[in-house]
């Protein structure tokens, strides 16, 4: 096992041991718990932002077999360390009613959609012949006639490609993979893996020189400056939108207060969770009006 997966079998070894300790001592686990997942949540937040709010302009570079490939960081795994810690918390409290199943089933069903994302990460790896593209619970490998000469688009999130295809049939899947179109990465900027997709998909003469440190630098050539980089864009928001996004996020700020200093055990739970939301509407809300300003001005 490499240093990743030896991580997650000792998170998955603590889970355990908590979860026995919780049979006797709940408060210390609950406690613990929620340390844990704050501590967890913030490193792999910064982590996140620190590696991708800026990303290179550069493939990491596989010799042999010849490849670029794009970099998997532990932010990722430090946020689905964070997810097993709340399913050890909800499934310490299971006995206090329905709101700790609900908790289960929701980080439960989570874990197990990106058990791929926490084991091996996610990332594309350019070759010769094609792209591996590693996804949350699978992996689809895309040779490159499959694809045409389009240039790649944006997804819905910052961390995705939309793909266009010519002949889907030529794609083939391990594991389960719901969307087949769009493939996710990180720490690389997105203008040059868009680049490279379409430099190879529409020049076959390029594809043997993948893999080495010539044609990277010939890839570059020509990029926008500055770039992209891969933060979540924020479109404008109008005033109604923004007014709807404060007052949702100071009510859910306000429940997470009274749940947390009124309600029982069971609902205690859901106090991060609905901090985490609250806190993100009043950003959004931020975020949308200062691009609104800025479009304006």
């Amino acid at each position: 096992m490499n240093r990743r997966q030896i991580i997650i079998a000792g998170g998955l070894l603590v889970a355990v041991v908590e979860l026995i300790v919780s049979i006797w001592w709940p408060v210390p686990v609950y406690l613990g718990g929620f340390g844990v997942v704050v501590l967890l949540f913030i490193f792999g937040i910064v982590a996140a932002w620190r590696r991708n709010g800026r990303p290179p302009a550069t493939f990491l570079i596989d010799e042999r077999p010849p490849a670029f490939r794009t970099p998997v960081y532990a932010n990722g795994l430090l946020l689905g360390l964070a997810a097993l810690q709340f399913l050890v918390i909800f499934l310490a409290g299971i006995r206090e009613g329905w709101v700790s199943a609900l908790g289960v089933l929701i980080f439960g069903g989570l874990l197990v959609g990106h058990w791929r994302t926490l084991w091996c990460g996610t990332g594309l790896t350019l070759r010769p012949d094609g792209i591996e593209a590693a996804k949350s619970a699978g992996t689809m490998t895309i040779p490159w006639a499959a694809l045409g000469i389009t240039q790649p688009g944006r997804g819905d999130a910052w961390w995705q490609i939309k793909l266009a295809y010519v002949r889907p049939h030529l794609v083939t899947t391990t594991g389960w993979i719901s969307v087949r179109d769009v493939v996710v990465f990180e720490g690389v900027d997105p203008d040059l893996v868009a680049k490279a997709i379409a430099t190879y998909a529409a020049e076959p003469d390029r594809r043997a020189a993948i893999g080495t440190r010539e044609e990277l630098d010939r890839l570059r050539e020509g990029l926008p400056t500055p770039l992209r980089g891969i933060r979540e864009p924020v479109e404008p928001a109008s005033v109604r939108t923004t007014v709807q996004r404060v007052v949702l996020g100071v009510v859910l700020l306000a429940v997470s207060g009274l749940v947390g200093f009124g309600g029982d055990e069971g609902w205690r739970m859901l106090v991060l969770p609905l901090s985490w939301i609250g806190a993100r509407r009043l950003y959004l809300a931020y975020a949308g009006w200062r691009a609104s300003r800025r479009e304006s001005s």
